[in-house]
């Protein structure tokens, strides 16, 4: 072989060794850009799932709140209804009561 011949050669494979080197760097940065996507991605369907669940756990939170809501309610208004009627029941009384000092007072 040749001194020409093997200068040939080495110039062929340091042509080959860069075109497989800028091959190899293509695939890194599609590779590289698909994980980018693929991260992208997850990042999103994980955002969307977060969001899911804070809304169900809202929602729950608020159900919760409002079933409290409605039995404070519903034992204050007992409540109320109790006092009322109590009034009620004692208004004849106090209307007697009026009416005796006030006749008492009359006689003085």
């Amino acid at each position: 072989m040749s001194k020409a011949e093997t200068l040939l050669r080495i110039k062929e494979a340091e042509a080959q060794n860069r075109t497989t080197k800028e091959a190899a760097e293509r695939e890194r940065e599609l590779t590289l850009r698909e994980a980018r996507r693929a991260a992208l991605d997850l990042v999103e369907t994980f955002r969307e799932q977060a969001e899911a669940r804070y809304r169900d756990i809202l929602a729950a939170a608020e159900a919760g709140v409002a079933s409290e809501r409605d039995k404070m309610l519903a034992v204050a208004r007992e409540e109320a209804a109790r006092i009322s009627a109590r009034g009620k029941a004692n208004v004849d009384k106090a209307v007697e009561l009026v009416l005796t000092r006030f006749r008492g007072a009359l006689r003085a």
